[in-house]
């Protein structure tokens, strides 16, 4: 709610002594000069580009949070070691797809036949409620820090612990949703045609050289999970922190998840500028990888030969797969900070630097 402010009224007149009739001035309303922030979406909104530069700095000033607080890679390392368990499941699955016959569930939707992998959708149904914890965690510990009422870690994952059937219901539903859309993607004609050639041209050669097929595979089965995974959060933005600020349901939350996304759209597309621009600087670099026997002009041998290229290029292709693990682990955290600031901007109308790490935080939350 805005708070409106008092208007100081300043009555001017002649002395009420004096014994002469005088006549009393109009009166004057004089307005208070003291400035308040406006809610966003009010008639005191500065419009679009104003707000987009604002979610510009939310975005920026997680990363810089990240940086200075290095107390927040225990999120990053919990993030890691999820990221690391669903890559051990595939590589398990991708082993066994020869006994996954009574796993296997058939249903047909519109013109296609799709094949749905029970297994998968435990697997998703884990990583998601690991994942929707973990975010929970740091939107509480991060919120309550912002407010001068430090929290700690320990003390964040305890204090959530009255919204587990709530999170476990919203995994469940992530996960029906992420099964049939992994589904779709790696199966129907068109969409596997493209994601099919993208993989081709961004992670085949030199990668197939030094990668085994198993892990391979696990990889780009994962990596079409994680993307499903982002999506639904990126949809479901504000759920998590409505149900952990404000202690309510599922269905109730997405409701308010929705309501404060048509309120901060303007700031989360700045914030998506910025991670956007991140995302684009390492597909470039896996492009360039990709197509590097294109590169030096179809040179194999570069990448058959001990005494060449096997030694160098080994060392490329596992250290990129492993520096984007790293920077997907670390980048969650710094996704939850911003979803956080987000949050805050969006029920307050007012963003703060904080002092000691001069990022984008609320000023204020709700009780």
């Amino acid at each position: 709610m805005i708070r409106v402010a008092e208007v100081i009224r300043g009555w001017l007149g002649w002395c009420p002594n004096t014994p002469v009739i005088q006549t009393a001035p109009a009166v004057l309303a004089i307005p208070s000069a003291t400035a308040h922030p406006a809610q966003p979406g009010s008639s005191g909104d500065t419009g679009g580009p104003g707000r987009i530069h604002l979610g510009i700095g939310i975005a920026t000033g997680s990363i810089k949070t990240m940086v200075r607080n290095k107390h927040l890679l225990w999120f990053s390392l919990l993030a890691g070691l999820v990221i690391l368990f669903l890559i051990v499941a595939e590589a398990y699955i991708v082993a066994n797809s020869g006994s996954a016959l009574p796993f296997l569930v058939g249903i047909p939707i519109i013109d296609s036949f799709l094949i749905f992998d029970s297994r998968i959708f435990l697997l998703q149904v884990i990583c998601l409620s690991c994942f929707n914890l973990l975010l929970a965690g740091l939107v509480l510990y991060w919120s309550r820090g912002s407010t001068g009422k430090p929290l700690k870690i320990r003390d964040a994952f305890s204090d959530i612990s009255p919204h587990t059937g709530t999170f476990a219901a919203l995994s469940i539903v992530m996960a029906v949703a992420g099964t049939i859309l992994e589904a779709f993607t790696t199966q129907t004609q068109i969409v596997g045609k493209i994601v099919f050639s993208i993989t081709m041209v961004v992670f085949y050669l030199p990668y197939a050289y030094y990668l085994p097929d198993v892990l391979s595979s696990a990889l780009f089965f994962s990596a079409i999970i994680m993307a499903v995974t982002i999506l639904q959060f990126l949809l479901a933005l504000y759920v998590v922190p409505v149900i952990v600020l404000e202690n309510k349901r599922l269905f109730p939350a997405l409701a308010g998840s929705v309501s404060l996304m048509k309120t901060t759209w303007r700031e989360i597309i700045g914030c998506i500028l910025v991670f956007g621009a991140i995302i684009l600087g390492v597909a470039f670099v896996a492009l360039a990888i990709g197509q590097s026997p294109l590169l030096l002009n179809h040179d194999y041998d570069f990448f058959l030969q001990i005494s060449r290229g096997e030694v160098l290029m080994t060392a490329v292709c596992y250290g990129f797969v492993l520096a984007c693990g790293i920077l997907m682990a670390v980048g969650s955290t710094v996704l939850g900070i911003a979803v956080a600031d987000l949050y805050a901007f969006g029920t307050t109308g007012k963003v703060r630097k904080n002092p000691k790490t001069e990022s984008y935080a609320a000023s204020e939350l709700p009780g």
